[in-house]
């Protein structure tokens, strides 16, 4: 007997009632059945992978998971190599661990489920993107409805670039059109054309349910230039509403926005990798923009440097000249063509731009 007869349906089981009564990983938030992007969450790493399974009132065997780790995938492919089969290989290799079933456990050993085949990771820079902006606000669809969703989802996009953000994180935006208080501390609206430190609130929640993916932070713009600010239209909110209660949908409206209006792309994160990137061009230190981020400097420079759009990679290594220069190198550069550091309007400047006492 290789194991103890426990069948699929028992073991799927008890690893659904542990993932509820788990935390958030990001978060600890406590998981809870009735938090639709807990559920979402649930069918994705877990459930669709139970699902390959035919017989779920069956033993636990080896002939079942190698049945379900190599079933193809939806375009009939192979799935080895690919990111579902790493997911399936470790998912499947907990199923055969809860049910003891050594000879699993002892052809999954052999398996390498390393991912060898990667999605193309899509791109823009910025004077593309702004290009398309300007062109989808000139454009009038006779439709009201459809005008709408142009405003949103262009404003949406601009949003990501600006902020780094996942489009979800958005929609999750506490101070987007109102000013909000926490803990003493008041957050202008984004709206606000007064407004120039631009600091969103981003809350645990999106406004129609769905959890953000790290839960409640502050997030900064990755740009202050008032310019560039006006020209993505960032304080004229229009947040998109979405209906569904599905945390994913925001994002796919999103998607098949851009495919339909021929954007050239359709991965959303393409605006948050581009907002990192025009944080590095302006200077903004790595350790602050993976905070605003949300997440660690590890992913910062690991996986956007995956992304780097070569327009933007070389505006910021030829721009690095142009970079803010520290107080004494700054009072040098004045000094070299000819202007006295000393004189009361000129030291006025410099504890304004380097924000010195008095």
């Amino acid at each position: 007997m290789e194991n103890d007869l426990i069948t699929y349906s028992q073991v799927f089981k008890d690893m659904e009632n542990d993932y509820f009564n788990g935390v958030h990983r990001n978060t600890t938030r406590k998981r809870s059945r009735d938090i639709s992007s807990d559920q979402n969450s649930f069918k994705r790493c877990f459930l669709d992978i139970f699902d390959k399974v035919k017989d779920w009132d069956s033993y636990v065997t080896w002939e079942g998971i190698k049945e379900a780790l190599y079933s193809p995938l939806q375009d009939g492919s192979s799935p080895v190599g690919h990111k579902d089969f790493k997911n399936r290989y470790y998912r499947l290799r907990q199923v055969a661990e809860r049910a003891g079933c050594k000879k699993a456990l002892e052809k999954l050993e052999k398996i390498d489920p390393t991912q060898t085949v990667f999605a193309e990771s899509q791109s823009i820079d910025l004077d593309t993107l702004l290009s398309l902006l300007d062109k989808e606000r000139n454009t009038d669809y006779r439709s009201v409805t459809d005008n709408n969703a142009r405003d949103g989802w262009c404003w949406v996009s601009a949003m990501c670039t600006l902020y780094g953000l996942r489009p979800s994180e958005v929609a999750a935006g506490q101070n987007l059109t109102k000013a909000i208080t926490v803990d003493g501390i008041t957050f202008p609206a984004v709206s606000d054309p007064n407004n120039l430190e631009l600091v969103l609130v981003i809350g645990e929640f999106t406004y129609f349910g769905g959890s953000t993916k790290t839960g409640w932070r502050l997030a900064i713009p990755m740009s202050k230039d008032k310019t560039l600010i006006n020209r993505l239209g960032i304080h004229n909110v229009c947040l998109p509403i979405t209906e569904s209660k599905d945390p994913s949908k925001f994002n796919d409206n999103h998607r098949k926005w851009l495919e339909r209006h021929d954007w050239g792309f359709t991965q959303t994160y393409a605006f948050q990798h581009l907002g990192n990137q025009l944080g590095e061009m302006n200077g903004i230190p790595q350790e602050i923009r993976a905070r605003s981020f949300g997440h660690s400097v590890a992913v910062n420079d690991s996986k956007y440097k995956k992304r780097r759009h070569l327009a933007t990679e070389l505006g910021i290594l030829t721009r690095h000249q142009r970079q803010p220069l520290p107080l004494d190198m700054g009072k040098q550069a004045l000094i070299n063509i000819g202007i006295n550091p000393d004189l009361p309007e000129v030291k006025a400047i410099l504890r304004a731009i380097y924000q010195l006492d008095d």
